[in-house]
Parts: C-alpha cells; structure tokens; sequence
C-alpha cells in the first residue's frame, strides 16, 4: 500500500480509473492506495502531480496478541487480490473477534461482497481512502504477500501463518475454526433453492486466474467432459471469469449435461454450491469456497501442493504430479512460467509440467473415489 498526497485537488472520473472508493481527492491531503491502484494512475500516464508517495507498512501500527485488558479495534489488510485469498483469511476475522478485538476489513472495493454477512466484522473500508482512517485503528494488520507473494519452501497453510504472524501459536485453534462458511441472506438462499430445480449440481472451474496454475482449454474441456459422460445424473457447470479465453467456453461440449457460465454475482455462485454434489477445480476460488462449505471437491495441483492451500478443508482429493518436476511445488505466483523450469520435451513450455500430466481418467478416478468416501460417511 502507498500513501499518496496530490497537489491539485482532483477527480478521477476515467472509467478505467473507477476504484470503488473514493473518485474525488482533497489537496494535499493523504490519501491510502492499494499497490494496483497506484500501477493503473502511473500507467496511464495521465500526468496526475504526487507531492508525496510512500509506502504504508512502516507506518501501520503492528498487531501481537493482547494478554489481559482491553483487546481495541484491529483492521485487517490482505492484499494479495484474489478471490481465494479472502477466503483463506476469513478464519482470521472470526478467530481475532472470539478472542474479544473490534474487527474492521480493509480492501478494494470489488473484493467487499466477500465480507458481506459477518456478524463479527463491524465495517469494511475500501481503497483508496483517507490515510486518517487508519490511525483511529489500535492495530493494522497488513497481509500484502501472506498466501501468493513468496516462492520460498516449506511454506505455511495460510492461516497458520497469519495466526504465527499475530502471535497467536496455530497449534492452539482447532482446526475446524480455521475455516469459515459464508453467511447467505434470505434472498440468496431463495434463489440458490429455484435455479436448477430437481437437478444434481456439479462445478467445475475451467481455469485458475493464471496460466501456470490452469490446464489448457483443450486440456480442460476434456476432463470436463470425461466428468460429464462419467456422472450423467450431475448438472454440470462450466464456470469461467472475465480473464479466460473463449477457448475455455465458447464451443459447446457436445453433452446434454453441460452448461458453462460466467457468473458476475459471486454470491449466488456460492449459495448454489452449498448445494453441490461434486466440485472440480485446480488451485482457484471454487477450491475454497467448495472447502469453506464442506463440499466434496477434486483438486488439480501444479505450482503449489495441496497441503499448503486445503490443509483444513474436509471432502479434498488432490491430484498432483509432483514427480515430473524437480522443483515441485514451486510455489510459483506469477502469470508466466518462472525461469527456473528444468529442460522439458514440452518445447515451446506454456503449461506447468505437473499440470500436464493430469489425465481426465484419474480426475475421474478421483471423483469417484471421493464420492464414495462421502457414501461411507453417511452411512
């Protein structure tokens, strides 16, 4: 995060610029932004004049557990922008707030609905915003590279390493609290409950938001196929998102039940699979939602291992070559492929050699396997 003052009083009405927060700056006043944010302003090159610019991290006031007394408000800040992520630190919230802190969320104004609902989350303030804000806070904590920003080994789950960041020992939470479900409205539910009446809901998300951690659309489409012929009692849904390719979605499957859909209202994606007989997704936001809600849900695995991401979800079967690459988990967070991939006979390289090695048989295999785990269960 930078804190931002400008010298003219300005206003940012370019759509490209539209935040989500606040679109009318004061003079010389400052100002907090998100780092993206600040990247759009430069890129643009729309000749804005900074008096200042710094970064917010030496200034925030560091969160440690409070023993006895008074616990104050804290504001949680997790940067690292995508939607899984949020997800991955809801537990925070709820463990801060059993522990007796007021706690407030900070964030982009896109990324808001994933908060909506806590009965323990007492405001969210989206970016960018008066840095003023923040100092009526008694603690900040800032969680800018917790769970995509290091590539290094031996990488925490990342609520224990959060917890382990707030001096709170993870061994102490039981694991069923570091997982949290959403709260649904009334609403929500009521249209969850008429979408697909009578049919056996099953999701499959056909890409992750980076190419490193997604299988080629050809690659995809057929394992989403393969899934379709094996359980044609199961409605399956394609979803995808604003940054994957048509190639992922356009042409049609060729099975009846099939459908593939964009859905621009997350929530009512998420009340729907509450409903879900069988999830499959590689390293993604269904992969969380699916393991907040306790569904049933097949991983695909490239970059990072499962136990670093689903550690505490129930009902996860992970698929993972980890033996075709040296290097894996690389823990890689980045669109492009890191230069450190070993020699591959997969010449030009566009695609995680682990995640090449995914058949649609095993992932198949796999959700029969899980399916029937669940079976057991019940019975």
């Amino acid at each position: 995060m930078h804190v931002i003052s400008f010298i003219d009083h300005i206003c940012l009405e370019n759509a490209t610029l539209k935040f989500g927060g606040a679109s009318n700056f004061e003079a010389r006043k400052p100002y907090l932004f998100a780092d993206k944010q600040l990247e759009t302003i430069k890129e643009l090159e729309l000749n804005i004049p900074f008096e200042r610019v710094s970064k917010a991290e030496s200034m925030l006031k560091p969160f440690r557990e409070v023993g006895h007394g008074p616990k104050g408000s804290v504001l949680i800040y997790n940067g690292v922008g995508g939607m899984g992520d949020q997800i991955m630190t809801w537990p925070l919230a709820k463990i801060l707030s059993d522990r007796g802190y007021e706690v407030h969320i900070l964030l982009e104004q896109h990324l808001a609905l994933f908060w909506y609902g806590f009965p323990w989350v007492k405001s969210i303030i989206a970016l960018p915003c008066y840095w003023a804000l923040l100092e009526k806070f008694d603690h900040h904590i800032n969680l800018e590279y917790i769970s995509n920003g290091y590539a290094h080994d031996k990488q925490m789950q990342p609520i224990d390493l959060m917890l382990q960041l707030c001096g709170i020992d993870p061994a102490s939470i039981p694991n069923e609290e570091k997982r949290v479900a959403p709260f649904f409205t009334q609403t929500e539910e009521k249209i969850a409950a008429h979408l697909y009446q009578d049919r056996k809901l099953a999701f499959y998300q056909l890409a992750s938001s980076q190419q490193i951690r997604s299988l080629s659309p050809q690659h995809s489409r057929a394992v989403l196929k393969a899934l379709a012929k094996e359980f044609p009692d199961f409605y399956w849904i394609g979803i995808f998102g604003p940054l994957e390719s048509s190639a992922y979605w356009y042409e049609p499957l060729g099975v009846d039940n099939v459908e593939f859909r964009s859905f621009e209202r997350p929530r009512l994606l998420w009340s729907l699979i509450k409903r879900a007989e069988l999830c499959v997704a590689p390293d993604s936001m269904l992969v969380h939602i699916a393991g907040a809600l306790e569904r049933p849900c097949v991983g695909l695995w490239g970059p990072y291992a499962a136990e670093t991401r689903v550690k505490y979800y129930p009902h996860h079967f992970s698929i993972h070559h980890q033996q075709a690459c040296p290097l894996a988990p690389c823990n890689w967070n980045a669109s492009a492929l890191p230069h450190i991939c070993p020699p591959s006979p997969n010449q030009p390289r566009e695609r995680c050699e682990v995640m090449l090695q995914i058949t649609p048989e095993e992932v198949v295999e796999g959700a029969r396997q899980l399916l029937a785990q669940k079976v057991k269960s019940i019975i």
